[in-house]
């Protein structure tokens, strides 16, 4: 029990442990109160939203010998703590991502004829249910209409508008609710002194944002900072580990923008990007903010609903940057930076499209000197994808700041000379090595690749410590994680290069890197 991740060793074992979602779990322990089971059910709502959670309570309420089913499930009972322990044979989960076809949905159709072993009902938990095929859904449309009076079935999906009609009209539904900030850091607090670690109050509001509501992947982000073994866990600690950006972090930076400062604001993305920190999730956390600020702008009642969001100084200090630009330009801020966060993959480096994005916005039109000029030199094979014309990088839209032009020009600088070096650099030759030798080399080398990737960035050799190369050849490396924003940070073309160039390093051969989610 102590070796599972967190999601999985405080999985609710009641109705009352739910985090929201409070009218489906009310009307399902109504349902059980009054015995009126329906034969089939769909949870359909975003990821980790909690639908297997409330879907296996369900199923173990059903079962529960309990004759109050407003107790149900007791977790007493002999069926409850058979379940519990993984161990009860009426709960059938099938993974519809892999067992999609025909053939399988022909199999449970055979299986549905046998009664359930030990309970009284035979739960069937469909997960994924949106991947079933069309034939595959014909053919368990009859099943799922008139099923044996002791067979209950349970889809679960991301996706409901993908289920056939007919497959919906015969299932009784339930919509689930992305998850408050509130309710998961409601949720990771209580997990947290479980665990006897202290964590700042800030720390779990800023886990609770990137978790955008999902109490999975927020209780991963937590269990990765449990890891460290650290006691007390302060806002400058989670911000390092995670690679996130609080609130109070941004305010620095939008403080520059308010003030028309673009040599602070583009000396503040050099020292982030210097320190480690990705862009990408620089300009998400950004956009979130302004978002939040034109909330605050608009009305009180809009206000109120940012400050449930927020710490108390966070609310103060944001209220206070509002009153001092109009919605209408705070629209215009979140349009621009929207946009640079679409056209991140158009640029050579990966801060530039930040830093651009501030320039237009912040440009005091000025004629551009002949300084200035030379940033516009052509870069080899490192042209930006322009799709719009208007999207074309116009000099005199760059200011004559002198800290600005340095910068830039030093990061123009340092990318000819990766170029030219890059193509004059000849490389021996490697030997080609079986891709089950190439996988038990990177195994092998595992912990010294991730100690390679600690100085070029802290959080993302964090992320390497969950993860584990799952196939390799002599020209391709695929690592599987267990979470959906570990992955999103591995697609990211900077950590993909940190990654392959410490495997180039380590082991001697560059890898093109991809990864995956474990099913």
């Amino acid at each position: 029990m102590e070796n599972l991740v967190l999601y999985r060793k405080y999985r609710p074992q009641t109705f009352a442990e739910i985090a929201g979602q409070e009218h489906v779990v009310k009307t399902l322990q109504n349902s059980l109160a009054q015995n009126k089971i329906a034969h089939a059910y769909l949870f359909a709502g975003p990821r980790g939203s909690g639908k297997t959670t409330i879907a296996r309570l369900m199923a173990k309420a059903l079962n529960c010998n309990e004759a109050d089913g407003l107790k149900k499930p007791c977790n007493k009972c002999e069926n409850c703590l058979s379940f519990n322990d993984g161990k009860f044979l009426d709960l059938i989960e099938i993974d519809a991502a892999s067992n999609r076809g025909i053939d399988e949905i022909r199999s449970l159709r055979e299986n549905v004829r046998f009664g359930p072993s030990v309970g009284k009902y035979k739960v069937y938990l469909i997960d994924e249910a949106h991947m079933i095929t069309k034939d595959a859904f014909n053919a368990f449309l009859k099943t799922l209409e008139e099923p044996p009076a002791y067979a209950v079935f349970i889809l679960a999906t991301t996706e409901a508008h993908r289920l056939l009609p007919t497959i919906v009209s015969r299932t009784q539904r339930f919509d689930f609710k992305r998850l408050t900030v509130s309710e998961i850091s409601n949720r990771l607090a209580d997990i947290a002194k479980k665990e006897k670690v202290e964590i700042d109050a800030e720390v779990l509001k800023l886990i609770a944002h990137e978790a955008d509501g999902a109490a999975r992947d927020a209780e991963g982000l937590l269990g990765q900072i449990i890891a460290t073994g650290e006691k007390k866990i302060t806002l400058e600690n989670a911000e390092e580990l995670l690679g996130l950006f609080s609130h109070r972090k941004i305010k620095d930076l939008v403080s520059f923008a308010l003030a028309h400062d673009q040599a602070g604001a583009l000396n503040w993305l050099h020292n982030i990007v210097n320190a480690g920190y990705d862009v990408n999730q620089l300009l998400k956390s950004l956009n979130h903010y302004i978002r939040k600020l034109i909330m605050i702008s608009v009305s009180p009642e809009l206000a109120q609903i940012a400050k449930n969001d927020l710490a108390e100084e966070d609310f103060k200090n944001m209220t206070e940057q509002a009153k001092k630009v109009p919605t209408a330009e705070l629209a215009n801020w979140l349009q621009v930076f929207s946009q640079a966060k679409n056209n991140f993959n158009n640029y050579p480096l990966p801060q530039m499209a930040l830093e651009v994005a501030f320039i237009n916005l912040l440009s005091d039109k000025k004629q551009v000197t002949s300084d200035m000029v030379e940033l516009t030199i052509e870069i080899p094979n490192h042209k930006p994808q322009i799709t719009n014309k208007s999207e074309t990088l116009n000099p005199k839209q760059i200011p004559t700041s002198n800290v600005a032009q340095q910068i830039l020009k030093t990061e123009i600088q340092e990318l000819k000379k990766e170029t030219i070096n890059e193509k004059t650099q000849i490389r021996e030759p490697r030997e080609s090595i079986p891709d089950a030798d190439m996988l038990e080399l990177i195994k092998s080398k595992w912990q010294e690749i991730i100690t390679e990737v600690k100085p070029h960035n802290h959080s993302l050799s964090g992320f390497l410590i969950g993860m584990r190369p799952k196939e390799a050849s002599s020209t391709s490396l695929t690592l599987s994680t267990k979470y959906s924003f570990h992955k999103d940070r591995l697609s990211e073309h900077k950590n993909k290069k940190i990654i392959e160039d410490a495997v180039e390093k380590v082991c001697g051969y560059k890898l093109l890197l991809s990864c995956v989610l474990e099913k």
